[in-house]
């Protein structure tokens, strides 16, 4: 039996996979959408408590210790995550130009803004547009959700303290929007929602590509990209959920399995013209990762302000997003408060085993009076940070896992200690007593960088649309093309680069 033929196959169905496929399959085109992750029914599926989640097949170097705070499945880590739905900054586009390090972008926030402003209309993004360091935009589809207890007290410490608190955009809904309800203020974002309130793709863009005949298929394993004799892309060859191989064939294919994957993707799928894998000419395949400089700050209040209520975000600070006087690191970072987990045992067991006796029943008995902040920081591109297929681990299929080998500067050292001192300064000044609790994160979910967009063929692996410079009909479009980190979460960045691109091969195929 011949392959199916497709107009297009997406690999990795997660955010970005997500808005390719629903766009494609909604200009009327034969779509075939592959990820190794299972399907979840979001009303039956986390209903019964925590998913069991696939692991993401990624290890790390032992001197480095860094875990991939990353799952596999059909909407991608987003069906996991907590809603947290900045924009870029405009500067974070030009940062060579404007402040000498990292590089610019090919692309200027200008042009990204439509396609902002079309996946937070499609999401029904929930903000409010007080953030006097971000550039004016248009009002969000719904407005900020009311402040939790702690996200007050942040406001007024932060207010006291000379600093620009903000409501931070959220993909969570404040009011029902287009058939979906308003959120419940559960806290079990990071369980899966089972509400419908959350913008995660399954919720959003999966039901409508399923409406518009997409194929999607979960658990199916892509194993390598398919080239011909000249070069170009001619399909994929996978593994279906039964363990039996198929290939699929097509003169496009969108990548988007993510900035840990995809270059180990690229690495093993060779072919005659492309004997040392795809998209590898630049050498830069799998360098500049980047994870953003993440941590959290706790602080304890005299009175209850119950922050495992509401929902993560809240209110933001960015008066050092683009640098502080005097400082010895570059670029900056972004404050916000992130919910006291729940119950209190798994508060306790993520954040207080170093205390004993006394000290860990004082602390066990101010669950209620706790305030959490996050950190994201800029993380700079340097090139030895990069992934590679492991020499060590493989498979089921015999295939490398993904190796991230990353080690941390003191940029980003210095960038979390400032940031923890704006956290301590803005919490005292809202009435924090001088207990406190803060971390440096050595896991994220925000890998980014690896197969970076830029003009020029010998500095970047695709171009500002997404196209592979190397490889005709390969286009990749997900975290992985950032070419700067910025200093916030990177969800509503991706969506609108894979907004973009869905829209740029849309409109060459209609001509």
């Amino acid at each position: 039996m011949s392959p199916l033929s497709y107009d297009a196959i997406v690999v990795g169905v997660g955010a970005a996979g997500s808005v390719v496929t629903e766009a494609l399959s909604g200009a009327g085109w034969k779509v075939l959408a592959l990820d190794e992750g299972p399907w979840y029914n979001p009303f039956r599926d986390f209903s019964r408590g925590p998913a069991r989640r696939m692991p993401a097949g990624i290890v790390s170097d032992p001197d480095t210790g860094f875990t991939a705070g990353m799952t596999k499945a059909v909407g991608g880590s987003m069906v996991f995550y907590a809603g947290v739905f900045f924009r870029l900054h405009e500067s974070d586009f030009q940062t060579r130009s404007k402040c000498g390090c990292g590089v610019d972008w090919p692309v200027s926030y200008q042009e990204l803004a439509p396609y902002y402003r079309k996946v937070e209309v499609f999401t029904g993004a929930s903000g409010g547009n007080k953030n006097i360091f971000e550039v004016p935009r248009e009002p969000y589809p719904n407005p900020p959700h009311k402040l939790s207890g702690a996200a007050w007290m942040f406001e007024k410490g932060a207010r006291a303290a000379g600093y620009h608190p903000a409501p931070t955009p959220s993909s969570i809904l404040s009011r029902a929007y287009r058939g979906r309800p308003a959120c419940t203020y559960c806290n079990m974002c990071g369980e899966g929602c089972m509400v419908g309130d959350h913008g995660s793709p399954l919720m959003t863009f999966i039901p409508e590509a399923k409406k518009h005949g997409a194929d999607i298929r979960p658990l199916h394993k892509v194993l390598t990209i398919e080239t011909d004799r000249r070069g170009r892309v001619s399909g994929v060859v996978f593994r279906d959920r039964e363990g039996n191989r198929a290939k699929a064939v097509s003169d496009l294919v969108v990548l988007t399995a993510g900035a840990a994957h995809n270059p180990v993707i690229l690495m093993r799928s060779r072919g005659p013209a492309h004997p040392e894998g795809l998209a590898s000419k630049s050498g830069l395949l799998g360098r500049n990762l980047m994870l953003h400089k993440g941590g959290r700050y706790m602080a304890r209040f005299p009175k209850p302000v119950k922050g495992f209520m509401g929902v993560s975000g809240g209110v933001n600070v960015q008066d050092f997003y683009e640098g502080a006087p005097g400082a010895d690191f570059l670029r900056g970072y972004t404050l916000y408060v992130s919910m006291t987990p729940r119950p209190p045992s798994r508060f306790a067991d993520w954040y207080l085993e170093d205390l004993w006796g006394k000290d860990l029943v004082e602390a066990m008995d101010s669950y209620d009076r706790m305030v959490r902040v996050a950190v994201v920081g800029e993380d700079q591109a340097r090139p030895e940070n990069r992934v590679i297929p492991d020499p060590d681990h493989t498979d089921e299929d015999g295939l490398p896992l993904v190796r991230i080998s990353y080690s941390e500067s003191d940029n980003e050292r210095s960038l979390f200690s400032h940031a923890v001192g704006t956290s301590r300064e803005i919490c005292r000044a809202g009435g924090a007593d001088d207990w406190e609790l803060f971390w440096s994160e050595n896991d994220s979910a925000h890998i980014l960088g690896t197969c970076r967009m830029g003009d020029n063929p010998k500095t970047s692996v695709v171009d500002r649309w997404g196209a592979c410079h190397d490889v005709k009909g390969l286009y990749i479009c997900d975290s992985s093309v950032f070419p700067t980190s910025g200093a916030v979460n990177p969800a509503c960045t991706v969506l609108a680069l894979a907004a973009r691109t869905a829209d740029r091969l849309i409109r060459r195929k209609a001509r």
